[in-house]
């Protein structure tokens, strides 16, 4: 007997790509979840304008903001938000709706491990706190003499993972939400787990200012000039205020969602 029950046609090219990304649960439809303006706009822009000031006006106030020091407000704030960015997303693994999506369970499982794993990193895994040596194994392949990996392999673990996670966050931090808002991608709202996971617009000023040390950086040398202080960065601190501002975006972006899955079990949204 021949079965004439209508089969299903499998998507095509992209969209089969983001079938994953398709669930039922009402979860992934709960998407308005705003934080304070201080944490996405002053927050990023507030420590931005800070660190111009002090190079400016105050040198040795500016070293200890946003410098290399090991002891500064800078430093050691990037290492607190990947800190604080694991809890959060710890949490959302075991969130009902994510818990049925094992993919997306799994990556932010991985998510809080690999942001505890980053913040030690930064704190040199408490080195600079509690005064411990390094062993001269170590010392004699860490360029900072320090107990860290990122040191020991800065292209490996520093430099192409913080120029990976910069042009992430130049899509998907920048570019897909401000396109979404300016009514863009409407057809994410077939995929209920993609159109939750994306950024909202107030992700954008953490993000843009990703790219700002780099801006002046890259100025001074494809034009071989010195820029005017504040402009004049050096690549060192650069690198500091951009890993700096990329805490910023993961832990806003990461808080953001679990804003969205605890409205949603409150039954706020």
């Amino acid at each position: 007997m021949q079965d004439d029950t209508p089969t299903r046609e499998r998507p095509a090219g992209a969209a089969r790509l983001l079938t994953p990304f398709i669930s039922p649960h009402p979860l992934f439809r709960a998407r308005r979840a705003t934080l304070p303006w201080l944490l996405w706009f002053g927050m990023p822009v507030g420590f931005a304008v800070v660190t111009l000031i002090l190079r400016l006006v105050a040198p040795d106030a500016y070293h200890w903001f946003a410098g290399d020091n090991e002891f500064g407000f800078g430093e050691n704030l990037t290492a607190a938000l990947f800190l604080l960015s694991a809890p959060p997303a710890a949490w959302l693994a075991m969130v009902d709706g994510v818990k049925q999506v094992p993919w997306l369970r799994l990556g932010l499982a991985l998510f809080a491990v690999l942001a505890v794993l980053v913040a030690g990193e930064e704190w040199s895994w408490g080195q600079h706190f509690f005064g411990w040596g390094t062993p001269d194994w170590m010392a004699d392949v860490n360029k900072q003499n320090e107990t860290n990996l990122h040191n020991m392999a800065e292209r490996a673990l520093d430099q192409k993972p913080r120029a990976i996670a910069a042009a992430l966050i130049l899509v998907f931090g920048v570019i897909l939400p401000l396109w979404r808002k300016r009514g863009g991608l409407a057809w994410l709202d077939r995929y209920p787990i993609a159109s939750w996971l994306m950024p909202s617009a107030t992700l954008a000023p953490a993000a843009l200012l990703v790219f700002l040390p780099r801006i002046f950086d890259r100025i001074q040398v494809w034009f071989d000039v010195t820029l005017p202080p504040p402009f004049d960065i050096p690549t060192r601190h650069h690198q500091e205020m951009q890993e700096t501002f990329i805490a910023m975006t993961v832990f806003l972006y990461i808080t953001t969602l679990a804003l969205r899955a605890w409205r949603w079990r409150t039954g706020r949204d």
